[in-house]
């Protein structure tokens, strides 16, 4: 293992990329940049054609790019970082959404599909019809197109800074004088960091506004693809060289229980927080929290946002499931744990004390890119900071066209002008994302670490969880259920910002915000009552959806098989994200009760949520 004082200086001072890194990134942004223009002429055809590609994917290619959305660059620091400051059993906080996605694989994908909409927001006036309906539309397009869409692209953005600290060098490029200038005006101390690492996030937005505006969907789609393969590639290099570091795999747990205790290094390496006492930075009560309340009070847990875009614009409901699926198995048991490697080998090397490795300890999410400086060989280290140029621009142009589809689609046209035409769509689309980029930019400046504004978030839109599931079914949810649930939800997460003390413990506040919404949420379906019985109708004549839908059809699977099915799934998939960590930790008894326990529980799933798919199959191939 290294640790010298002269290594670690080399970690956090600015290197020289050589031609081979160059190269790399040069031919990925240049080929970005192809994609876009070649896909610009059919993109500029429509609203249809610019926000969903004419609903023509193939499945595996819209998973892959919802995998490359959520493979972000904030994703790789924050991860890496949790796991260095805290522990492997952190990643709680989003391996819990997991539950949520299971049940869009088995269920909601190909809802959303027939479905036909653009957006999740136009969902909400097809399901609950009249101005209440409208309202919401509207309302939702505003929430997530503007508020939630830009504090998720503040904070990526804000991770990009972090990226590119300690390599952007544009005393190379541009002329002294000018450069000069630049750093007496820029000011210091912002979110988007020195003058260097601001230069080089807003050129990297700007391509990405550039050739997402150009191509649409379908250029988005196909850089994804690129972008996915080079973040893979990239993440697994930076892991395999991390572990070289210490030795290689099997060196890690001994060298982490030498440097950290035996007690400290069981805190980190813990899975699950065990009883009595839970984990030091995990309690029995923050981890009930995530496993029982916050996957179903995801905003976004039956595939909305985004994932509900990509899903619409798969070629067939079966391609929506495809999809799902490969989302699903990429982003939970594939991705994250390059990244954890990386958090523990991090925790290793840039230890307290040592002066040099001050802004890795005081900043864990900081050691993603400082050990990437530290450990990858010239043309490795070109490609690792490709592929996190490639994760923060897949995640850019998504969330500029996603957003720009609530404004084009939802209030331009839905709202405001509803006989607008094709190409004044595309063009309102247009203008909307390069808004949505200025405006993240600005947003990025309040934003001073990702994981607080993940927190900020999740509670944020924890009203919506509750009415979001419901919806598909049950014919008594309505709009308002929605709305009151999301006020419930925001109210107790300001109310909490401004009076909770420093450190109350965030799983808390969570539960509150859900208790909060669901309480709003349920009270209005008493209130307010369904919608009428021509919307319920025809919603349930087009999706038709699962549950409780009895005046107006049987539904096509019983409800609990497909509560069994779900809980048989969520445990499937626990098995298969433990299953590489426990092989990399060397706990090979255990990895072969998960591979059990995935085979099992996946099995179960797929057989008990057969009725639901029996009696779709012959519509689908038709």
């Amino acid at each position: 293992m290294r640790g010298g004082s002269s290594t670690l200086q080399a970690s956090i001072a600015p290197v020289p990329l050589r031609t081979a890194d160059l190269a790399v990134i040069g031919a990925y942004l240049a080929f970005a940049l192809a994609a876009g223009i070649w896909a610009s002429r059919r993109a500029s055809r429509s609203g249809e054609s610019y926000f969903l590609a004419d609903r023509s994917l193939p499945g595996w290619l819209v998973g892959c790019s919802i995998v490359a959305t959520t493979f972000a660059a904030d994703t790789p620091l924050a991860v890496s970082g949790m796991v260095a400051s805290k522990g492997i059993a952190a990643n709680w906080f989003w391996w819990s959404v997991g539950a949520a996605h299971v049940g869009m694989f088995l269920f909601w994908s190909r809802l959303w599909r027939r479905a036909s909409v653009v957006t999740d927001a136009e969902l909400t006036e097809l399901r609950y019809g009249g101005e209440a309906g409208k309202n919401l539309r509207s309302a939702k397009a505003v929430f997530f197109g503007l508020l939630y869409n830009l504090i998720v692209l503040g904070w990526v953005i804000r991770a990009m800074e972090k990226i590119v600290r300690p390599i952007a060098q544009w005393d190379a490029l541009l002329p002294a004088t000018a450069y000069d200038l630049l750093v007496a005006w820029w000011p210091q101390g912002t979110p988007l960091g020195p003058l260097d690492s601001a230069l080089t996030t807003a050129a990297l937005i700007g391509l990405a506004t550039l050739y997402s505006t150009l191509g649409g969907l379908r250029g988005v789609v196909l850089t994804d693809l690129v972008q996915l393969i080079l973040a893979f590639v990239g993440s697994f290099a930076l892991a395999w060289y991390a572990l070289g570091e210490v030795g290689g795999a099997g060196s890690l747990v001994g060298h982490l229980q030498e440097v950290l205790g035996p007690e400290r290094a069981g805190d980190v390496l813990a899975f699950v927080p065990a009883p009595p006492d839970g984990l030091s930075f995990l309690s029995l009560q923050a981890f009930a929290v995530y496993v029982l309340i916050r996957w179903w009070a995801h905003p976004l847990g039956d595939g909305g946002g985004y994932i509900a875009q990509r899903l619409s614009a798969a070629r067939s409901p079966r391609d929506a499931r495809v999809a799902a699926g490969v989302f699903v198995g990429l982003h939970y048991i594939v991705r994250p744990w390059p990244w954890i490697v990386v958090g523990l080998v991090g925790l290793l090397v840039y230890q307290p004390g040592d002066g040099l490795a001050s802004a890795q300890v005081a900043d864990r999410e900081l050691v993603y890119g400082a050990m990437a400086q530290l450990v990858l060989p010239t043309g490795m280290l070109g490609l690792l900071l490709a592929s996190l140029l490639a994760a923060f621009m897949s995640t850019i142009d998504t969330h500029l066209n996603w957003g720009s589809s609530y404004f084009a689609h939802d209030l331009y046209r839905g709202r405001f002008r509803p006989n607008a035409s094709e190409r004044d769509v595309v063009r309102a689309a247009r203008l909307a994302s390069v808004a949505i980029a200025i405006g993240a930019l600005l947003v990025t400046t309040q934003i001073s670490s990702v994981e607080k504004a993940w927190e900020f978030v999740a509670a944020l839109g924890s009203g919506l969880g509750l009415p979001v599931l419901l919806r598909w079914v049950w014919w008594r949810t309505n709009a308002e259920a929605e709305f009151l649930g999301a006020c419930g939800s925001l109210l107790v997460t300001v109310t909490m910002l401004v009076l909770a003390p420093d450190d109350f413990p965030w799983e808390y506040q969570l539960g509150l915000a859900v208790f909060g919404g669901a309480l709003w949420a349920l009270w209005a379906i008493h209130e307010f009552g369904p919608s009428d019985e021509a919307t319920l109708q025809a919603f349930y004549d087009r999706v038709q959806p699962p549950g409780f839908w009895g005046p107006y059809g049987g539904g096509e699977a019983q409800p609990w098989r497909m509560l069994s099915a779900w809980a048989c799934a969520a445990v499937g998939l626990v098995g298969g994200i433990f299953l590489p960590g426990h092989l990399l930790l060397g706990s090979f008894g255990l990895a072969g009760v998960d591979v059990a326990v995935a085979v099992v529980g996946w099995g179960a799933a797929l057989r008990l949520s057969q009725d639901a798919t029996a009696s779709r199959s012959a519509r689908e191939r038709a």
